[in-house]
Order: C-alpha cells, then structure tokens, then sequence
C-alpha cells in the first residue's frame, strides 16, 4: 500500500435523528451542515474542518443506532481492496454510492471502518 488511508469522515447511526440533531446543535454546539443534509442524515462541524461528522438515522439497512462508523480517504480505492484482502483485513466488496467508492473492514473488536475514494480525488 503506497500511503495510508486518512480518516476524513465520521458517522453516528441514531434512533431519533431530530432528538440527536437538536442535541448535537443546541447542547453540544456543533453547526449544521445543510448541503450534506437529508431525510435520513445530518451533516456537522465542529472545530475540525478537515474531519467531517454526522448523524444517520438507523434503520433495517443500516448498522444498529449506536454504531460509529469511521470513514478513511484514499486516492486509490482498488489498489487498496486489493492490498487488504491479501493481508486478510475481512473487507467487503466495493460499492459505489453518491458520495464516493466504498468498501468495510472489520476489526477484531468489530469496529465499522469503511475506505472511500470521493468522486472528487
């Protein structure tokens, strides 16, 4: 692998996307994103503005409402499927979504890391 994926994205799966919304904003103080916003999701910031943050609301095709997803960048989705499945790192298939290429790796303790390459690298 020529450079490692950066982490450039996080994402909290909830139960009640406007109750967690109204909290993050209104307790917590982290700005709305609106442009990243939808009917199931919520795009935040906070001081980092290089790492972006957000809420999803869980549902029958998503990971359960407690689960943190960690989104990692990489300027070369295949080469990097490519490298992990050879080391054995559990990855899933790629998948192309709105936002980018994509693929999971689970880790020992199941945390949900996912690479993306953005249509924009």
């Amino acid at each position: 692998m020529s450079t490692m994926p950066v982490l450039d994205f996080v994402v909290f799966y909830v139960s009640d996307l406007e109750e967690s919304f109204a909290y993050f904003t209104e307790k917590l103080g982290f700005k709305p994103v609106p442009e990243q916003s939808g009917p199931v999701f919520r795009g935040l910031r906070g001081n980092e503005e290089r790492i972006g943050f957000g809420l999803n609301l869980a549902g029958e095709d998503t990971p359960p409402a407690g689960t943190v997803e960690l989104y990692f960048k990489t300027n070369d989705i295949a080469e990097l499927h490519t490298t992990l499945t050879a080391k054995g790192a559990g990855t899933t298939s790629v998948v192309q979504m709105p936002f980018g290429s994509i693929f999971g790796v689970q880790s020992p303790d199941q945390h949900a890391l996912v690479m993306l390459q953005s249509p924009k690298n």
